[in-house]
């Protein structure tokens, strides 16, 4: 199993001057809470078996290779990025309840957006 630990955030265009000025404060110990937030948060990429993940908070969703090489280069939430897509996956697997205790269990598909509740539970069923 390969790790890869990134650190997500905005685009540099779309920073407040206070997130630049948490900045000043980057390699000094600062409270988790100042640098954590919605769009700013720490994230994991995987490859285990072939296969690539993306996991938050204990939630693992499935990546595609492409996007697993590309969260790692440009970890930046903005248009069209691999790091914006996965977050937006991450958000739908813990609204349907997926990905949590993987390798243990399924970790949440990538075609996440097609499922509802009622089928999210089939899917967790046929990959056990």
């Amino acid at each position: 199993m390969n790790i890869t630990q990134l650190k997500i955030g905005l685009h540099q265009f779309n920073r407040s001057k206070w997130k630049r000025l948490l900045d000043v404060f980057r390699d000094r110990y600062t409270p988790i809470s100042f640098i954590k937030d919605e769009n700013n948060y720490f994230a994991e990429a995987i490859e285990y078996h072939g296969k690539y993940f993306y996991r938050v908070d204990g939630v693992t969703v499935e990546a595609l290779q492409y996007e697993y090489e590309r969260v790692i280069s440009n970890p930046q939430l903005y248009y069209f990025s691999s790091a914006l897509k996965l977050h937006h996956r991450i958000r739908k697997a813990k609204e349907l309840g997926l990905g949590y205790d993987w390798p243990k269990s399924a970790a949440g598909p990538v075609n996440i957006f097609d499922l509802d509740r009622a089928n999210a539970f089939n899917h967790l069923g046929s990959q056990s």
